[in-house]
Formats: C-alpha cells, structure tokens, sequence
C-alpha cells in the first residue's frame, strides 16, 4: 500500500475548556498516511488515529501546520512541518482533502 511517513511537531488543543494538553516540536512527532489512515503519534499526546469514517476536518494553520477534527476525540491536533504544502500534496495525493 502506498503511503508515506514524515516527522515534525505536535500540538493537542481540547475544544473545550482551552489550555494546551501537550505540544512539542520537531521531531517529537510523526505522522503516517496511507489512503485508508492517517496516524499522529508523539510521546506525551499518545496516538490519534484519523480514518474516513471519524474525520471532520483536516485545515490548514498558519504557514506551518495542518489542525486535524475527529468526531471522537474531543481535542484539535494541529501537526508542524517546515513545507506545509508538500504535507497537503502528498495527503491529496492519497485522497484526503484539506481546507486551505
């Protein structure tokens, strides 16, 4: 199965309630697609598995980050990279959309 894996930095906003529950940098984190899933993992935040079925919204953040929705978690986890737009590319390659 195509896919790929990328390394940058996390951080996990509740929706409710503010504050940040955990956030590092580069390379504290990893990302890996395919077309079936996208996976955030970093120590502190645990896992965040996105498939078609629990996915809201993926959106652009500022220059250097993409902010994952899930219906089931109730947290926005917005991964860092430095090329924000070779990140959307290659997710649309794989059929995810993302709001720009």
């Amino acid at each position: 199965m195509d896919g790929f894996s990328l390394r940058g930095g996390i951080r996990v906003v509740p929706t409710v309630g503010g504050g940040v529950r955990a956030e590092s940098g580069w390379p504290m984190a990893r990302l890996r697609a395919d077309s079936n899933s996208i996976t955030l993992r970093e120590i502190w935040a645990g896992t965040l598995v996105i498939t078609a079925d629990n996915l809201t919204a993926i959106r652009r953040r500022r220059s250097t980050g993409l902010e994952f929705e899930v219906a089931d978690h109730d947290e926005l986890w917005t991964f860092q990279t430095l090329n924000v737009d070779r990140l959307i590319n290659r997710l649309a390659a794989l059929g995810w959309a993302v709001e720009r």
